[in-house]
């Protein structure tokens, strides 16, 4: 009886052992087939390639829903903090920035008058630094910044390279000086209709003296 009982006990462990063998290598068998799905799953998404988009506007909106950023081939014009709208002066394309307020703070624009290409970061109610490059072969261009009513700017074009600092008064430093304008130079200060306004155009990038005898010397 004894023996009989021991066979048993013998053969069931047995079973047991022959049932754990199955059931280990029936789940790596399921750990290998999920392992082998979720590789291709993730290759799959790796090298999809989506077509491109194209479209006229993008516009990014944070959780609020106020516009953060927008991208688009006709970009409209910013609207101050004090309500004002700030006219480009030409249809521009690009990328714009906004603030948590939903105020234009800068851009990276192309304009479609001029096809300046630019840089440029505002505070809530005025521009506050400009990088510019126009298109002509000579690579003109220029950097200017911005705090109350003066300003400091640095500049390459067919005049030449130089630095510039100005107050509400005109220029106070420039170096080099730029003693004369060139006739192209001083036609388009001649030509605004406003001639005060052409003086104060002409005050804000050259000396005095040099205005004088472009503006008075004619």
């Amino acid at each position: 009886m004894d023996r009989l009982l021991e066979q048993r006990v013998a053969a069931c462990e047995r079973e047991n052992a022959r049932l754990r063998t199955l059931l280990l290598r029936q789940n790596l068998a399921w750990l290998f087939a999920l392992l082998l799905v979720a590789g291709t799953a993730i290759a799959s998404a790796t090298l999809k390639i989506s077509a491109p988009i194209r479209t006229t506007e993008v516009t990014v909106v944070d959780a609020n829903g106020i516009v953060r950023a927008r991208l688009g081939g006709d970009l409209p014009d910013a609207v101050m903090a004090d309500g004002r709208v700030a006219k480009r002066g030409s249809k521009a394309g690009g990328l714009l920035i906004y603030d948590e307020e939903g105020l234009e703070r800068g851009g990276y624009v192309t304009q479609e008058e001029g096809s300046n290409a630019m840089l440029t970061l505002d505070s809530k109610s005025k521009q506050a630094v400009l990088l510019v490059a126009a298109p002509d072969a000579d690579r003109a261009s220029a950097l200017r910044l911005w705090t109350g009513e003066s300003s400091i700017e640095l500049r390459s074009d067919s005049i030449g390279s130089r630095l510039t600092a100005a107050d509400a008064k005109g220029v106070t430093l420039q170096q080099p000086v730029i003693a004369t304008l060139p006739e192209q130079t001083c036609a388009a200060y001649r030509e605004i209709a406003d001639r005060d306004a052409g003086k104060r155009a002409c005050a804000g990038r050259f000396t005095g003296a040099a205005c004088a005898s472009c503006l008075d010397g004619e």
